[in-house]
């Protein structure tokens, strides 16, 4: 005797995960999105949708390298390293895992 098939029904965890917000609250934003960026002069727009951001400190700025003062063939020698731990120190977080 044979278990029944059972069907599995997959959805990504995308869809899983809570909205923050409604339908409607997205079509309001949307609106009001194009109704700055028609009324609004490019600077005072941009001013508007960045105002509170903070900036994203990545792994290699929190151990004190800013790509700035970085030399740039140390900068190709450290993409070309094979050292495995050396990637992972400028991993950016918000790369995936896999």
């Amino acid at each position: 005797m044979e278990a029944p098939m059972v069907s599995i029904e997959r959805s990504s965890s995308i869809e899983r995960e809570p909205r923050t917000l409604s339908i409607d609250q997205l079509e309001s934003a949307r609106n009001l999105a194009m109704y700055i960026l028609n009324t609004k002069p490019i600077e005072e727009a941009s001013r508007i949708f960045t105002e509170g951001l903070q900036p994203v400190v990545s792994a290699a700025c929190r151990m004190g390298y800013t790509g700035m003062d970085m030399d740039p063939a140390q900068e190709l020698q450290n993409m070309r390293d094979d050292d495995p731990a050396a990637h992972d120190a400028f991993r950016d977080i918000a790369s995936a895992p896999f």
